[in-house]
């Protein structure tokens, strides 16, 4: 995501999303707090193996997600040797990415009761393009625990590689554990709906933008967000399972080989990422909070 001013635990945050891969290397090392101030939050974009755009490059033989912000890029990440359930791992991506032709993505999952044990940021959404690509459509829910306070929050975002367009929350959107939510993003000609729909209270948001990206995938996340610079440990939101998966309005197919799980740069696997169930169904379930790691 990109940068935008929202209100948390009573002070202005800076907020942007990116959602970004990379191999990790292993190793252990111990969690690490995530700030408690003003954020900059990063949710996705931009990762092809071998990729050289304007917003980043592959280094040092290894693929590596930044924030979306002055010198952000993503990369995709190849094949983790063994070293989580996903076929891939991340810095901070856990879920599907699937590569095709798409007009739309799709899923339902359920707000996590986040616990405050572990401070920190995280983000559950879906999206076209970005995996392969320095664009990103995404439309999600964000959980944070600051200050030991957990709250949450709707947004969508647009991200161009010439343009970091800011997160944007939707406005009396609200949301809680529990809620079912359902995602879609919608490529349309020119433009892009993305759309939240919270199948408990019946309440729906949504946003039309002036641009389509090329629609080269399609992702389902739960992320680790970038602030200010770090990609943030994170905090335990148990589990989150993804259902209803669809892309062009169709089941989305998926298969193991499209899994991601979150290793930190210490190794510390974070995430268990489960097999698709149907082609369209999977579990996330978080495993540490990781370390907090430079996105740059």
């Amino acid at each position: 995501m990109s940068i935008t001013s929202r209100l948390a635990a009573g002070a202005a945050v800076t907020l942007v999303a990116v959602g970004a891969l990379a191999a990790a290397a292993p190793a252990t090392a111990a969690p690490v707090a995530a700030p408690a101030a003003a954020r900059t939050a990063a949710h996705g974009s931009g990762l092809a193996a071998g990729l050289t755009d304007a917003v980043g490059r592959l280094t040092g033989g290894q693929q590596r997600l930044f924030p979306h912000g002055p010198a952000g890029p993503g990369h995709r990440l190849p094949a983790a040797a063994g070293a989580t359930s996903g076929a891939q791992s991340s810095y901070n991506w856990a879920g599907y990415a699937k590569q095709g032709t798409f007009s739309s993505a799709s899923a339902t999952w359920t707000v996590p009761t986040t616990l405050s044990s572990h401070a920190g940021y995280a983000s559950t959404w879906v999206g076209l393009d970005g995996y392969s690509d320095s664009y990103l459509t995404q439309t999600g829910i964000e959980e944070d625990v600051v200050n030991g306070r957990v709250t949450y929050g709707a947004w969508w975002e647009v991200i161009t590689p010439t343009n970091v367009a800011p997160e944007v929350a939707f406005s009396g959107f609200t949301v809680k554990p529990g809620d079912s939510i359902t995602g879609t993003v919608t490529r349309n000609g020119s433009q892009t709906t993305l759309k939240l729909v919270d199948n408990t209270t019946g309440k729906s948001a949504s946003h039309t933008a002036a641009f389509a990206g090329p629609g080269a995938s399609a992702e389902w996340i739960q992320e680790d967000v970038d602030v200010n610079g770090y990609i943030s440990t994170a905090p335990d939101w148990q589990k989150v399972s993804f259902s209803g998966v669809k892309t062009n309005g169709a089941s989305a197919g998926l298969t193991s080989s499209q899994s991601i799980d979150i290793v930190d740069t210490h190794g510390t696997r974070e995430t268990s990422t489960s097999a698709p169930t149907s082609g369209s169904a999977f579990t996330v379930t978080w495993l540490a909070s990781g370390t907090k790691t430079r996105a740059e």
